[in-house]
Parts: C-alpha cells; sequence; structure tokens
C-alpha cells in the first residue's frame, strides 16, 4: 500500500475505522507513506519480514510520526485472516436494460438496472444518473468522465484471481451517491431496498477514483483499487482490495471512513456461515442405558 502527496485516512467516529489490514505476500515493503500523508488508525501486517517506509516529517500513523509510529501502531506477524468472498451474480436478476456499442454514452441521460455488455467499453462524459444495478461483463473498460449520480450498486462478473488490470471501473469525475434504499418504490426495484452495505463488488477489475464525493454508500471491492487527484471523502464501509498489488493513493486524497450502524454483512458477499453446537438439543447414552432400553 502506498500514500503520497496529502493523504490521509481517518475515521469518523473513532480511529479505529481507519485501521489497515495488509497481507503482503508478495513484497517485504508492505506500506509506504510519503509527504504530509497520514493514517490514523492502527497498521495490522500478515508478513512478518516486513518493513515499513515513511518519508517526510509528517508522514504518520496513529497520530506518531517516524520510529514511533512503526513501533507503537504497526504490528508486524498479524493473525492472518480470511477476506469475504464477493458473489456480484446475486445481482444480474435485476437487469432490465443493456448498453452496449449503440448506445450513447456521451450526453447527460439516466440508466436503471443496466448490463454493460462484455467488450463494450463505454465512456459516459456526460453528467450521468444511474439507479439500481449496475452490471459490468468482462472483459469491459469502464468510464465515467462527467459527474456521476448513483443510487444503488456497481457490480462486475470478473474473476477473484485476475489481478490484471485488463478490466477496469474509472470514476475521473465527481460522484454523488445515495444508498439503496433511496431508491424510488417501483417494481424494477423490488428486493434491492434491502441490498445495502455496498457500493461496488466487482472482483476481477481495477476500481479508480479522481474525483471528490460528499460520501459512497457502502464497501468498496476489486482487484486493484487506487485513488487520485482530487479524490476523496467519506466512505460508509470498507475498502477491499483483492489484488496482490500496490494499492496506491496519490493527491489530495483523504478519506473518511464510517462504518458505525453496520450490524449486518455488506451485500454482495458470501455470508459467513458458523456453526455452532447446542448442548441442550442432545444427550449421551452409556452401554448399559441401551442394553436396559425397552
Amino acid at each position: 500500500m502506498s500514500l503520497s502527496g496529502n493523504v490521509e485516512l481517518e475515521g469518523i467516529n473513532v480511529n479505529v475505522e481507519a485501521s489497515v489490514y495488509i497481507e503482503s505476500e508478495n513484497s517485504n515493503l508492505a506500506l509506504s507513506i510519503i509527504g504530509n500523508s497520514q493514517i490514523a488508525g492502527d497498521v495490522d501486517i500478515v508478513n512478518s519480514l516486513a518493513t515499513v517506509d515513511l518519508q517526510g516529517g509528517q508522514a504518520g500513523i496513529g497520530g506518531e510520526t517516524g520510529q514511533a509510529a512503526i513501533d507503537n501502531h504497526v504490528d508486524f506477524g498479524a493473525p492472518e485472516c480470511d477476506f469475504p468472498e464477493p458473489n456480484p451474480a446475486q445481482f444480474e436478476s435485476y437487469v432490465t436494460s443493456i448498453v452496449d456499442a449503440n448506445t450513447d454514452t456521451s450526453a447527460d441521460a439516466t440508466f436503471e438496472n443496466i448490463r454493460i455488455v462484455a467488450g463494450t467499453n463505454p465512456i459516459f462524459s456526460g453528467n450521468v444518473v444511474l439507479k439500481g444495478v449496475v452490471f459490468i461483463e468482462t472483459p469491459n473498460v469502464v468510464e465515467f468522465t462527467g459527474g456521476v449520480d448513483i443510487t444503488g450498486i456497481v457490480a462486475g462478473d470478473g474473476s477473484l484471481n485476475d489481478n490484471s488490470g485488463t478490466n477496469q471501473i474509472i470514476f475521473r469525475g465527481n460522484v454523488d451517491s445515495q444508498p439503496v434504499t433511496e431508491l424510488p418504490e417501483l417494481s424494477q426495484f423490488d428486493g434491492l431496498h434491502s441490498q445495502t452495505g455496498t457500493f461496488v463488488v466487482a472482483p476481477g477489475f481495477s476500481v479508480s477514483f479522481g474525483g471528490s464525493f460528499s460520501s459512497l454508500s457502502g464497501a468498496i471491492a476489486g482487484n486493484g483499487i487506487e485513488f487520485f487527484g482530487n479524490a476523496g471523502g467519506t466512505i460508509n464501509g470498507s475498502i477491499i482490495n483483492y489484488s496482490g498489488e500496490e494499492m496506491t493513493l496519490s493527491g489530495n486524497s483523504d478519506l473518511y471512513f464510517n462504518r458505525s450502524g453496520t450490524s449486518e454483512a455488506p451485500a454482495g458477499f458470501v455470508p459467513e456461515i458458523v456453526l455452532k453446537y447446542n448442548p441442550a438439543s442432545y444427550s449421551e447414552l452409556t452401554l448399559s442405558d441401551v442394553l436396559n432400553t425397552d
């Protein structure tokens, strides 16, 4: 993970909301912070041989700079945890229209529950309004150069093991994002109102933000995440980067994480199943009990 320029990762309510977990299996340089960049929370790194490079007097972690930041706020050899498994296919059934090579994406337009057909590579250059599901087939490079107003979820059907960067979702302009609970009570959105907690779930896609946003309505998950330019604002959830490639934040990308009120797993991921035994639901019999049973 690399931060350069004037990048700040902060928690809206408490600093732990901006904490970072890094596996860094392919590189011993797990974290690089250059310039006036800060991570308000702590950093857990699975690779016990990893290093952290802080350059500049203001580069810091957990409110401290220099070696104190590393000593007090970085845990090397942290326990490995399982990344949540994405399931974007659950949103495909909501698709009601398509965007293909014949679709005009240069003008201001509104789209609802769309499928972006494989190989279309659209550039949305106008001010676009998106409602419901945006389902993107692979291969595709989907670029938004104008403003985007989205009330819904962006899903991509790529492979979780694809770190090539062939498939991309790029937001170059400003983004206004509202949760699915704000969708109108219309039949085409039936069932979507409860699919909360996710903004982008796109395995196999790199996801880039270059414009500002007031808030993004949920988690962002992809194979390669980048914030550049003046990208910044509040993210109501987490960022999940499945790629082993470096995640970069540069420019003036101030990100504020708000995880309050999150009691359920975000939509678009395979739910975790925990099996627990109930001792009151069974009883043990000895051999004597069995022999004496009528």
